[in-house]
């Protein structure tokens, strides 16, 4: 697991401008500052939402986070630190990534802002704590089974 979290100094400036902006940019934003987050506290960033993940070939070690609406958060991973490059649309993403290829763009002399990862002996728990009084969720309720027929009849064209 790696120890230190670090942050390109345009990535904080990139997170301000889409935060500024309307609808998808800042919904992006917000998710990408949840995934940093929780990489800070040593939590994988599914525990921050449902973020997909995905190697790309063109750096080494890089993976890149889609955001929703066409947004992405690139990183590296190392053995001892995860740096976070770049945060964008699909196109800027593409061209930081092709314009890095090849290369290790984490080895500059650029100052980037560390953060240790935190010691979390006590895993994440995922489950939903209720308070006594609380009433279960929907889904929680017992609900009668619906009979073979009427799911025949609403899913005509997947029951052959």
């Amino acid at each position: 697991m790696a120890d230190e979290v670090h942050l390109h100094p345009k990535l904080e400036r990139q997170l301000t401008t889409m935060e500024g902006r309307a609808n998808a940019p800042s919904i992006a934003a917000g998710r990408a500052r949840k995934i940093i987050e929780a990489m800070i506290e040593g939590q994988t960033s599914q525990a921050s939402g449902l973020f997909r993940a995905r190697s790309d070939a063109r750096v080494k070690n890089s993976w890149k986070y889609d955001l929703g609406a066409g947004y992405r958060l690139i990183c590296i991973r190392t053995k001892q630190i995860i740096y976070i490059m770049h945060l964008g649309d699909h196109e800027s993403c593409d061209t930081w990534l092709n314009n890095n290829s090849k290369r290790q763009p984490q080895n500059t002399e650029i100052k980037m802002t560390a953060f240790t990862i935190r010691d979390t002996s006590n895993p994440y728990d995922f489950q939903t704590v209720r308070a006594q009084d609380q009433k279960p969720d929907f889904d929680d309720q017992d609900l009668p089974s619906i009979p073979q027929e009427y799911l025949r009849k609403v899913f005509r064209g997947l029951a052959g």
